[in-house]
């Protein structure tokens, strides 16, 4: 008898294989008081489906909520697409209410609502805890890279300039192959 370890990333494989388009790859980002934007490269609308991943108390990633777009928001300068060079929309999702928000940058798949197995890729993601099938986001010495590959090529690679440095969590191979 398969695991249930063995058994999430094959409905998963399936669902994403069922599903009429394969979903689109955003940046998903929470500030101090609780706003969350969505990044993508994709034209989104109201009732378009968001798995995300967010963060626990310590600000470690975990796997998964189902969000909804509420709509779109200014573009952003900050934010480009460094693949393909395609213009990044913002949009807005539900604000979190708690008083100790932590900021975070998490990646996200975007589901159109008008394919018929989104909300069965959206339950598939909810049991992947790890987050495995959510693009990587890591940071480099003055931003963030969502990153995200299929078949082993690059699909997106989205990056959120700072305006100060931080401390590198992306490895240079890891960015050499997202070119």
């Amino acid at each position: 008898m398969a695991s249930k370890k063995y058994i999430m990333p094959m409905v998963l494989f399936a669902a994403l294989a069922a599903s009429a388009a394969p979903p689109a790859a955003g940046l998903i980002e929470v500030r101090p008081d609780g706003m969350r934007t969505l990044f993508t490269t994709e034209r989104l609308h109201r009732n378009d489906q968001v798995v995300a991943q967010s963060a626990e108390s310590q600000g470690i990633a975990k796997c998964c909520v189902a969000l909804r777009i509420l709509g779109p928001q200014r573009r952003r300068s900050d934010v480009s697409d460094e693949l393909t060079g395609r213009r990044v929309r913002a949009y807005a999702l539900p604000s979190l209410k708690a008083p100790d928000t932590l900021p975070y940058l998490g990646g996200a798949l975007v589901f159109h609502a008008r394919d018929e197995d989104a909300s069965q890729v959206e339950h598939a993601l909810s049991g992947d805890p790890a987050g495995k099938a959510l693009p990587t986001v890591c940071i480099s010495s003055e931003g963030a890279h969502l990153l995200q590959w299929l078949d082993g090529k690059p699909k997106a690679h989205l990056y959120m300039h700072f305006d100060y440095a931080v401390e590198p969590s992306c490895s240079e191979d890891m960015l050499k192959k997202s070119h």
